[in-house]
């Protein structure tokens, strides 16, 4: 459901991320740099269509069972293999980056 224009790098390493917070059971919503196009969802197909619609997409994560906020992760897209560019220092974000950029 990406964009067509977004890379088949970054396609593979997004795709990768939101399937693993999904599975985690993490809500994710998405900033596009002018709006929140998607706010606290679980649906893979409406959060993937609303990636690359900038420049730069903001995540945030949220745990499903109660909304508190696991972190917060940044793309920059036009980066290939480094699309992800930051996100929140902690336990809980260092396991969901981890492994999806191999």
């Amino acid at each position: 459901m990406f964009p067509s224009y977004m890379r088949p790098a970054e396609q593979k390493i997004v795709r990768a991320l939101i399937k693993k917070a999904l599975g985690l059971g993490y809500l994710v919503s998405v900033y596009d740099g002018e709006e929140w196009a998607v706010k606290k969802s679980g649906d893979y197909e409406k959060i993937t269509a609303e990636i690359a619609a900038t420049d730069e997409t903001q995540l945030i994560f949220r745990k499903a069972e109660d909304g508190s906020k696991v972190g917060w992760l940044m793309l920059v897209h036009g980066n290939d293999e480094d699309v992800i560019c930051d996100h929140t220092a902690n336990d809980a974000m260092d396991q969901l980056v981890e492994g999806v950029d191999a």
